[in-house]
């Protein structure tokens, strides 16, 4: 299975009497082949049927002149035990549509512990400034996480996810303008999903994490070219299609149930918003193998990374975020 790019795609309707038509990721009948030939630089990686070819619109002001919202970040880097990348891209809509990418996450390392914290937020799509609720709330977290007031397995999960959501609420009345916090305007208007990790390493090699959330965003482990759901997601209704309704932040659940995982050397835990849980599914499609072509067996580059993460595949056109983390080879 080859990946192909939309200049690719358009060249092939082109060619009379081919033998056959150049594979596309999400094909699988044919064999992904180990580099991306017959791609043009820069070009975005084709899953399926593309988006169609667009220049991005800036941001348009009715979502605010500051904070300064970049089209993407990227991020990566190795520290004591943890070898980590990470990207955030705005979708495709938002992209057309001139909206600010509302996903966002935040990471630090404590080298002296050995310790590594992430969040990622995906601001509701309905909310007009989510993009400044995820900031928010990713930054806390870390920060909160970073020196937690009181014991993670004796509550400090409930308290985190409870004072992050305090902090949105107060943080929308200074957008708003409001006279006092309004959690029902901080709702209507900064809503976030928010999930959290934290790991430290073992003596065997690997790691041991803990991830708890709030929302539908989801974490991975991918072991064995399979990727085996850790937490989130969508909720499949009776009918057993995915529901689109979201709660997030700053709503929070009574109890938040934290999931312990190891991350065995060669192992990768992922970290990512709907944007990518939705074209990843079950892993066993393109978005799949993709990402386990493009990690199963070695680190990419920060700009490999966040590349593979702004894929192009028509419908999947919401902002994505994603964090991976291994544990870091000697």
């Amino acid at each position: 299975m080859r990946w192909t790019t939309r200049r690719d795609k358009n060249a092939e309707h082109d060619v009379e009497n081919a033998s056959s038509p150049a594979s596309v990721l999400g094909d699988d009948s044919a064999e992904l082949e180990s580099t991306a030939t017959g791609r043009q630089p820069g070009e975005p990686i084709v899953v399926g049927t593309p988006t169609p070819v667009f220049e991005p619109k800036a941001v348009d002001r009715e979502f605010g002149k500051v904070p300064y919202r970049a089209d993407t970040v990227v991020d990566g880097w190795s520290s004591g035990a943890f070898t980590v990348r990470a990207a955030s891209v705005r979708g495709y809509l938002h992209r057309y549509g001139g909206a600010p990418r509302q996903d966002d996450f935040a990471i630090a390392v404590d080298a002296e512990r050995n310790r590594l914290t992430v969040a990622v937020a995906d601001g509701v799509s309905s909310a007009r400034y989510s993009h400044i609720g995820s900031s928010t709330v990713v930054r806390y977290a870390t920060q909160w996480l970073d020196e937690p007031p009181e014991p993670l397995d004796d509550g400090g999960w409930d308290t985190l996810f409870k004072s992050a959501a305090w902090t949105l609420t107060q943080q929308a009345a200074t957008v708003l303008s409001l006279p006092q916090a309004d959690a029902e305007q901080a709702e209507q208007m900064l809503a976030t999903t928010l999930t959290c990790v934290v790991c430290t390493p073992i003596p065997e090699g690997g790691l041991s994490a803990v991830v708890a959330g709030v929302g539908d965003s989801g974490a991975w482990l991918l072991a064995d070219g399979k990727f085996v759901p850790v937490l989130g997601g969508k909720q499949a209704s009776a009918s057993g299609l995915s529901s689109s309704a979201v709660v997030g932040l700053p709503r929070v659940p009574n109890t938040v149930t934290p999931v312990p995982v190891i991350v065995e050397p060669g192992q990768v835990l992922l970290v990512g918003t709907d944007g990518f849980g939705d074209p990843l599914g079950g892993g066993e499609g393109g978005v799949g193998a993709l990402f386990a072509a493009l990690m199963g067996d070695r680190v990419p580059s920060q700009l490999e990374f966040a590349h593979a993460l702004d894929f192009s595949r028509e419908t999947f056109d919401d902002d994505r975020t994603l964090v991976a983390i291994w544990p870091r080879r000697s």
